[in-house]
């Protein structure tokens, strides 16, 4: 576990660095909070403290997380609550570190593309190279995620919390996004309104 705390932590100042290259300071101060939540005085030794007692790392990590998100989720301020996606984020990565997974680069994918996702996070979007990227459609998220904030810093039109989104889309297929109504269309050029769906 304290192997996969050290990879998570080289890991955030690499994203960090990256960031603040991409003059996105705001967000690359979002991964070093994060860096700050996984090493603070209460998340590692919670799941310290579980491994202690004969538990998986694995399972620790998803346990002590998942307590965390719904604490967060369960507030009724939207922007304290949309921090779930943090916490979620960095147990992602703290899993991957600790299962020897790599995430999936889309620093390649080809320009023009729409992004779509059941839950972006700030680490995620900071793959994507300027200009490459048209837009992001999300199932998950709203204004105030810091997947949002990203996507408004680097001028990115975006729509999050859209309902049963990855099953209604297919890889390939043309998506119009408007990002200040909230609008996605699925379809063709020359019929754009095959499906619209609603904000």
């Amino acid at each position: 576990f304290r192997d996969a705390v050290a990879s998570f932590n080289n890991s955030s100042a690499e994203i960090a660095d990256h960031l603040d290259k991409l003059n996105c300071e705001r967000q690359s101060d979002i991964i070093r909070i994060q860096k700050l939540m996984v090493n603070d005085e209460s998340l590692c030794p919670e799941i310290e403290a579980r491994i202690k007692k004969g538990i998986s790392a694995e399972f620790a990590v998803s346990e002590i997380c998942d307590k965390y998100i719904e604490i967060f989720a369960s507030l009724d301020n939207p922007t304290v609550s949309e921090r779930s996606s943090d916490i979620n984020d960095v147990k992602r990565r703290l899993l991957g570190a600790l299962l020897g997974m790599k995430d999936s680069s889309i620093r390649g994918v080809d320009t023009g593309t729409v992004l779509a996702a059941k839950e972006f996070s700030a680490s995620m979007l900071s793959e994507i190279v300027p200009g490459s990227v048209s837009g992001i459609v999300a199932e998950q998220g709203g204004k105030n995620s810091h997947a949002a904030i990203l996507a408004r810093s680097m001028s990115l039109p975006a729509v999050f919390n859209i309902p049963r989104l990855m099953e209604r889309i297919h890889d390939g297929e043309i998506i119009f996004i408007d990002g200040n109504t909230g609008e996605v269309v699925l379809g063709s050029p020359e019929s754009i309104e095959d499906e619209a769906i609603p904000k």
